[in-house]
């Protein structure tokens, strides 16, 4: 198990980039916020407002307003509306206003309510509360944010639109049920899952524009595509724990020169879709999807042992672990048999110490999962399935026993 320690040391670090980074912004920021509360500073929407390319003031103060102190909130800041007459105000919650692209001065009074003016008249609101997933501390976004929109783009870095509302209405039952189960069954591991990852965000668009991910422009979300209709918690589990293990690996390894030796951008692969198109695969590209392979492992693997999932669905998780079995193969040979420009490259020239210690941790997890299942996964045939596990193709190779359905 990567230490927590070690984790925290990431975070750290990022932390005090964005206080840095707020201080440049804005050199009277701490009078508004705590400047010790580090929960502040590890706000998502911090990491994609320092990424866009539109920084305005009022749109900072928008998202620091929740974590105010009370004189701040009382002083108020001019907040506005998105396409859709919402504005989305972090550890506070969303205003419906029914205004769409509007300007508005928000403030709380002496009640500790909220007050909302439009051209100098107050106006009415609905104030829906944040999502909190059961029993963590990670918020289930239920809309779109205008910030995060920079972060849905296609392989040519096209933006994209893409379904938020209604799928993320459809399964948070099961983005709750996989959270719970992989805090039940792997409680070190959600640790890890609850300390870093801020939010999760459910989405819907055809894969070959975007696939699930996670980034540092977002840093603290986990974000899913579920664009297959028949997804349910077993997907969740896997895509949560992928997810948000690259969520935790960005902190983990946030200063990348004490864990890779060369240039992380050095290319290791150059990998075909199925869209006709190419992805590059770096150095540090393959590590984060070794890192995530670790942490699938080990929440589908644990799921698995304590047999919670019925007929179905723990053929689906079996299908899952052997299709990750076979891609973590595929880049530890790649990362073992490296070849840069021409030139054989032994290992431990590849990694520090730090790096060798987390490779050769994911490299005996992924030896005693071959090892543990492999007798029984063995005779599957995993021949058709496209870039992402597909069940409905799984199953037309490896149909369930009739008598089990």
């Amino acid at each position: 198990m990567i230490k927590k320690k070690n984790t925290l040391i990431g975070k750290e670090k990022l932390v005090e980039n964005i206080k840095i980074l707020l201080y440049k912004e804005d050199s009277n920021i701490f009078d508004l916020i705590e400047f010790e509360d580090d929960n502040i500073y590890q706000e998502p929407l911090l990491f994609a407002y320092f990424n866009s390319e539109k920084r305005d003031i009022s749109i900072l103060h928008t998202i620091l307003y929740g974590y105010m102190n009370f004189e701040a909130q009382r002083k108020g800041v001019i907040i506005e509306s998105d396409e859709n007459g919402r504005i989305y105000l972090p550890n506070l919650g969303w205003l419906i206003t029914g205004k769409i692209i509007q300007k508005f001065k928000l403030f709380k009074n002496e009640h500790n309510k909220i007050r909302l003016f439009y051209n100098a008249v107050e106006s009415e609101y609905q104030l829906e509360p944040i999502i909190k997933i059961k029993n963590t501390n990670i918020e289930y976004l239920k809309y779109s944010i205008p910030l995060l929109k920079q972060c849905y783009y296609d392989v040519d870095n096209n933006l994209i639109n893409v379904e938020i509302e209604k799928i993320a209405r459809k399964h948070l039952q099961n983005v709750t049920k996989a959270l719970s189960l992989i805090k039940q069954f792997t409680p070190k591991h959600f640790d890890l899952i609850n300390l870093i990852t801020k939010k999760i965000a459910v989405f819907n668009v055809d894969t070959y524009l975007r696939n699930s991910f996670a980034t540092l422009s977002a840093h603290g979300i986990s974000f899913s595509n579920a664009y297959q209709k028949e997804y349910n918690e077993v997907f969740f589990i896997d895509d949560i724990a992928h997810q948000t293990g690259h969520v935790i690996f960005n902190a983990l390894i946030y200063d990348l020169p004490n864990f890779i030796k060369i240039d992380p951008t050095t290319i290791l692969e150059n990998l075909e879709l199925g869209d006709n198109s190419t992805e590059t695969r770096s150095i540090r590209i393959v590590f984060h999807a070794l890192y995530t392979y670790h942490t699938t492992f080990t929440c589908l693997n644990a799921c698995l042992d304590a047999e919670v999932f019925d007929t179905k669905r723990t053929h689906e998780a079996l299908g899952r672990l052997y299709f990750y079995i076979g891609k973590c193969y595929k880049d530890l040979m790649l990362v073992e048999t490296a070849n840069i420009n021409n030139t054989p490259v032994d290992i431990k020239d590849l990694f520090t110490e730090n790096g060798l210690d987390i490779y050769f941790e994911i490299k005996n997890k992924f030896n005693f999962i071959r090892e543990k299942w492999g007798n029984i996964l063995s005779s599957l045939n995993m021949s058709n399935q496209p870039y992402n596990f597909t069940y409905s193709k799984f199953v037309e190779l490896n149909p369930l026993d009739e008598n089990n359905n």
